[in-house]
């Protein structure tokens, strides 16, 4: 869509640590949550002491009054509760959003069913949350900066702290416009602005494409399997298949972090491709002289290439959503579009849902008929897999037979040989296409006119003359040379 995004990527210092206990519990109980249940959180917090160790020594045990527990499985739930409530009093009175337009009956991936305005549902989308990591969103930049200022007013009603060094601010600019740095100030401070931003691990990039997210993920990768290098690969006592389930287990989880929600090209699958091949060949010991095709080291390790894991984490994923409740942010968002803006004219820029429909065709499912079957969790993950394995296996089958038609080409056929070439008989000259001929003739007729016999009363052309042979009359008229 051709908008502008602007995002704050905002970081509280000491988040959990500053968390006011006695406000918390009221806020549980605004939510609605039970007594006993508000009742045992106070009870898991009261009394809590702390004690400092410096150089051995350790100093009397001190009273902790405020904060949630770090590491305790609840506390990213207990802030979230507290964090919601901040925003629900900052934009109380005004809120800046964007909106989205989705309808959940029909076909996803039939878009005319968002032509009837009768029932289609709207929605808007502000903020990101994960704990203490919020996003906050608008599509121009003085809606940004009011809504800085409203939730720098709220986290001091509820005493938490804006880091401004750490808080930055990207914009992501329609395509075909002009980049401007956006200019926000927090407390008198001007934020930062980025190009790239690592959010829950996920690299951001402005151009909204996820090239620096897959070199990111190789990154990242690649430091996972040096780590393991002397560990599992070099360990020749382990058999094939424990530092195959290594693999899967360690390393492919971190190269395909967040493929699911990816809008991938085939030259990107491809880089991630050749890293997955790069590591088995490492831990199969192979080198470029064995020339070893792809092909047989996937039937080795017996593991899916990169272009069908792709495929099925995102078949998955689109799975999970459907099955989601229809109140889910997530499930709007894969079934709407963006309320405002319009796409460019001529080529397209890929989107998700075109990605997951060529998907679910080359996993040979039905694009029409794959909502009936995500309903089903074990229906779908089945189905999916088969689609997979049979994908892998044509792959695999069509790799085959173009590498043995390389290595035994049929024998061509010259098509210049096979009929007679244009030739001029008066210099006996060959042309190998007619244009040069004609521009032969063209330069020769200007260059060396030459005046015909008048006693020549023959009709037909002269010994001169020249004509296209057969096989090319049959395409064109023969061009006959006057003299």
């Amino acid at each position: 869509m051709r908008i502008h995004l602007y995002t704050t990527f905002v970081d509280l210092t000491k988040a959990f640590d500053t968390v006011n206990r006695d406000g918390l519990g009221k806020i549980m109980q605004k939510f609605g949550c039970p007594e006993r249940f508000t009742h045992m959180v106070r009870q898991l917090h009261d009394g809590m002491m702390a004690r400092v160790s410096d150089n051995g020594t350790v100093s009397e045990a001190l009273a902790v009054t405020n904060g949630v527990k770090q590491g305790c499985v609840l506390a990213p739930t207990l802030f979230s509760l507290m964090f919601s409530a901040m925003l629900v009093d900052a934009y109380r009175d005004e809120r800046p959003w964007i909106r989205i337009a989705y309808r959940m009956d029909g076909q996803l991936l039939n878009q005319r069913r968002m032509h009837f305005r009768s029932r289609v549902s709207t929605a808007t989308i502000h903020e990101l949350l994960f704990a203490d990591d919020c996003a906050l969103k608008t599509t121009t930049e003085e809606e940004m900066q009011r809504s800085m200022h409203l939730f720098a007013a709220a986290c001091d009603n509820f005493g938490l702290c804006i880091n401004t060094e750490k808080t930055v601010v990207m914009h992501q600019p329609s395509p075909n416009t002009l980049y401007t740095a956006a200019h926000i100030n927090v407390n008198g401070t001007q934020l930062k602005a980025v190009d790239t931003f690592t959010y829950l691990d996920s690299n951001l990039s402005r151009s909204t494409k996820v090239d620096d997210e897959i070199a990111h993920r190789i990154t990242k990768a690649s430091q996972a399997f040096g780590l393991m290098q002397n560990v599992v690969w070099n360990q020749h006592g382990l058999h094939l298949s424990t530092k195959r389930k290594m693999y899967k287990a360690a390393i492919l989880p971190t190269l395909l972090y967040g493929a699911e929600t990816w809008t991938t090209y085939q030259k990107q699958a491809r880089k991630l491709n050749h890293f997955h091949l790069s590591c088995f060949r490492r831990i199969l010991k192979l080198c470029w002289q064995d020339r070893i095709p792809e092909t047989e080291v996937r039937e080795r390790t017996c593991i899916l290439s990169i272009y069908a894991q792709l495929k099925q984490l995102q078949l998955r994923w689109s799975g999970h959503l459907l099955q989601m409740d229809d109140e889910r942010l997530s499930k709007r968002l894969f079934y709407g579009d963006v309320a405002m803006g319009s796409r460019r004219q001529g080529g397209q820029v890929r989107r998700y849902k075109d990605t997951l429909k060529t998907s679910l065709k080359q996993l040979q499912i039905n694009p029409e008929s794959w909502e009936d079957l995500a309903r089903n969790r074990s229906t779908w993950r089945r189905t999916v897999k088969t689609g997979a394995a049979i994908y892998e296996a044509n792959r695999i089958a069509a790799a085959k037979i173009k590498r043995a038609a390389r290595k035994s080409p049929a024998p061509r056929i010259n098509i210049a040989n096979a009929q007679a070439l244009p030739t001029r008989s008066r210099c006996h000259r060959t042309f190998h296409a007619r244009i040069g001929l004609v521009g032969h003739l063209r330069t020769q007729c200007i260059n060396n006119p030459t005046i015909q016999n008048s006693t020549s009363t023959s009709v037909n052309p002269t010994s001169d003359s020249f004509t296209l042979t057969p096989g090319i009359n049959s395409i064109s008229p023969s061009i006959i040379e006057t003299t």
